[in-house]
């Protein structure tokens, strides 16, 4: 994938709960606590995980060069956080990783304690980069197992539930045509094997989320119709879910489960072209999806963290403001105060995980022009 693509893609309850999500939504005033804000410079915080109640990873790129006039590259680059040696971001040394022009576009992490991160194809021919977490080290390898003919592919999330169950999806592009097409990949403890979806031939996949083998969720756009999309597998078979549909259009960008009957999946949609995009809320209950409402102007969502007590927090934003959000079912939306501190550079946030009371977002700073948007520094921020 291009420079110029890519960071223009990077800027551009405990059991049953029982919700009443008719009607309008308002946002109240902010929630308690105060954020902690860490520069990364010139890396840009792009994921997060959490591999243990004290443990936080950020991953990302590292953008080498000049973002104004599109002559960059990007060293993959990870961040670690733990709160039993002390609470300091520390850059997480990648071996290999200054051999790759790519991101780390998204984290997983899985109860027997191992990690993936996935991120870009390179264009030596070594595949699509991949790191896998085990003994306490991360592994950078390629994943060679795209259909043939794929190029300037980009995995742009992945789920496991295992080191030897893991699933991860993107786009790529035909080398003949450079027609764009869905990329889906599935890791079985020895390789990664390429999976076709049918019907998927102009999907735009954005995020998986595996809960169990045989149940895995999918979710992004139907480019042939311009309306959201998501896709279960139930170990057999693909099935598509019906989201609600807009005037428009609408994409979902992620995707978070508790249980197989409570999935949420946040993106935007629009009623007309020329609106601009509104956030979109979705909960799965194991039989349908429903729109959940948003505070009037909210604006796109670009990813959700589950929350204690059936809560959830989301962020996304990017146009006039960042957007930061908490829900729960007794209190509905409230803001999550996000610092704007400097007007000149203003906030951008694209992910966020929840341990307990404590959140951390990942973003960058930028500014704005005419000619449009130029990363400035990267950013996480802590809140207790």
């Amino acid at each position: 994938m291009t420079a110029k693509r890519r960071i223009a893609g990077q800027l551009a309850a405990v059991g049953a709960i029982t919700m009443v999500i008719s009607g309008t939504a308002t946002a109240e005033s902010a929630i308690g606590g105060t954020w902690t804000e860490t520069s990364t410079g010139q890396v840009s915080v792009m994921t997060l995980a959490q591999p243990s109640p004290s443990k936080t990873w950020a991953g990302g790129a590292e953008i080498v060069g000049n973002p104004d006039n599109g002559a960059i590259r990007f060293v993959p680059a990870m961040y670690e956080r733990d709160l039993a040696r002390g609470g300091t971001w520390k850059r997480t040394a990648l071996r290999g990783a200054d051999t790759w022009n790519s991101r780390i576009n998204d984290i997983a992490t899985a109860p027997d304690g191992s990690a993936f991160f996935v991120g870009d194809q390179a264009s030596d021919g070594r595949g699509v980069l991949i790191g896998r977490y085990a003994a306490g080290a991360w592994q950078l390898e390629a994943d060679t197992g795209l259909p043939s003919g794929t190029v300037e592919a980009s995995l742009l999330s992945v789920s496991s539930v295992s080191a030897r169950d893991a699933w991860a999806v993107g786009q790529g592009y035909t080398e003949d045509t450079f027609a764009q097409v869905p990329v889906v990949q599935h890791w079985d403890g020895r390789r990664w094997r390429s999976v076709r979806i049918p019907g998927s031939a102009n999907w735009g996949l954005n995020q998986v989320k595996e809960l169990a083998p045989d149940d895995v969720w999918i979710v992004g756009v139907d480019n042939d119709t311009g309306q959201s999309l998501a896709v279960h597998w139930d170990g057999h078979r693909w099935t598509r879910t019906p989201t609600p549909a807009f005037p428009d259009s609408a994409v979902l960008f992620d995707i978070a489960a508790r249980t197989p009957d409570d999935v949420w999946a946040v993106g935007w949609s629009r009623d007309t072209d020329k609106q601009r995009p509104a956030g979109l809320a979705l909960h799965w209950d194991g039989t349908s999806w429903t729109q959940v409402p948003l505070p009037k102007g909210t604006f796109s969502l670009q990813a959700v963290t589950l929350r204690p007590n059936g809560g959830l927090a989301v962020v996304g934003g990017n146009d006039d403001a960042a957007v930061g959000m908490t829900w729960t079912p007794a209190e509905g939306w409230r803001s999550l105060g996000l610092p704007e501190s400097d007007p000149q550079f203003p906030l951008g946030v694209s992910s966020v995980v929840s341990s307990g009371t404590n959140l951390t977002v990942g973003g960058w700073h930028y500014r704005s022009s005419g000619s449009g948007d130029s990363f400035r520094s990267g950013a996480i921020f802590t809140r207790k």
